[in-house]
């Protein structure tokens, strides 16, 4: 028989662990950040002969920046301003560094393999700036992890990497958890990609079948480094601000093979081209793309836990170790 005080004890780390459990009974998921928090780095600031012109296929290293910049002002006392700087030249400088081989190993003519999205952030955050804390989760299918278009992956697949596409479940956590989460698009032509930083999720399940129908109007919100920012003069003047689009589940077969069907999130928004006042040449006036349609490929997420977390799984970890050696004793 159990004594009151391991009575109290064990109700405490089940009660943890009760509130630690999202609800799934709700019908209206909505998750909107602060947009003011993220960074507006353009991706043509680095189309550049300096840059190598790197600019136009710079996407993911920038929308990698934009998300640091965002977890930077979010938990200012983790990382104080060591992510990416306060100006937008650190912004340029911290995303050099990640287009580099060494990293995200960006081509000025083929982009970043979606198999260097981790390795070049865990080698920049965590290797070289020390930030251990910080965890990462995502969602990478093997298709992009192994693809023979591109080289071979840097890494083995970190456990936390799931090997599937992104799910809607998988988006709407990482923005309630506060995470700073990069997403990689394939355009539905399947001829090119495109990167952008998660900025908010709203959708009601209207009929209450789990799955986004396109009648369902769900909106995604996220930071375009084509046109990240509502400012019209340089830094410091300026702001970030959400590009929003559609998003819905569609169901589409292996082009290799017929018998496989993928299920994936596709998104339709205008993209925009926008004048990039930053000094990088993105070819003159803002350019109006049309309607853009991609299916969602790549989700790389960083979470910092609160300190208050780490005290209350601290506290009842200790507690639980004690109780079962208590147990334990004869």
């Amino acid at each position: 028989m159990l004594a009151r005080h391991d009575l109290r004890l064990l109700s405490g780390v089940l009660l943890l662990l009760l509130l630690s459990t999202p609800a799934r009974a709700q019908t209206n998921y909505t998750s909107i950040l602060d947009v003011s928090s993220f960074g507006w780095l353009d991706q043509f600031s680095l189309n550049t002969p300096n840059f190598n012109f790197v600019g136009h296929n710079a996407c993911v290293p920038t929308s990698s920046v934009n998300v640091m910049t965002y977890l930077q002002k979010a938990a200012p006392d983790y990382f104080g301003t060591n992510l990416t700087g306060t100006t937008y030249t650190n912004w340029i400088d911290v995303d050099t560094t990640l287009s580099a081989p060494g990293y995200m190993n960006t081509s000025p003519t083929l982009g970043t393999p979606y198999n260097r999205l981790h390795f070049g952030l865990n080698k920049y955050v965590v290797q070289d700036l020390g930030f251990t804390n910080v965890h990462f989760s995502g969602m990478i299918p093997s298709a992009a992890w192994d693809s023979p278009l591109n080289p071979p992956a840097p890494e083995l697949r970190p456990a936390t990497i799931a090997d599937n596409l992104p799910t809607w479940r998988f988006l709407y956590d990482s923005l309630t958890s506060g995470s700073g989460t990069v997403l990689g698009l394939t355009y539905t032509s399947l001829k090119a990609g495109h990167a952008v930083s998660l900025g908010g999720f709203d959708w009601i399940d209207s009929n209450g079948n789990g799955r986004i129908d396109f009648d369902e109007n769900a909106q995604l919100h996220f930071v375009d480094p084509l046109d990240p920012t509502r400012g019209t003069d340089p830094y410091p003047i300026g702001g970030a601000k959400f590009t929003t689009g559609r998003i819905w589940e569609v169901e589409i077969p292996d082009p290799t093979n017929s018998a496989v069907v993928y299920n994936t999130l596709e998104l339709a928004y205008s993209q925009y081209q926008g004048t990039n006042v930053w000094g990088g040449l993105s070819g003159g006036v803002g350019s109006d793309y049309g309607l853009a349609g991609a299916y969602l490929t790549v989700a790389v997420a960083m979470t910092v836990p609160e300190p208050s977390t780490y005290a209350l799984l601290a506290i009842s970890t200790a507690g639980l170790v004690g109780f079962v050696l208590r147990r334990r004793r004869p």
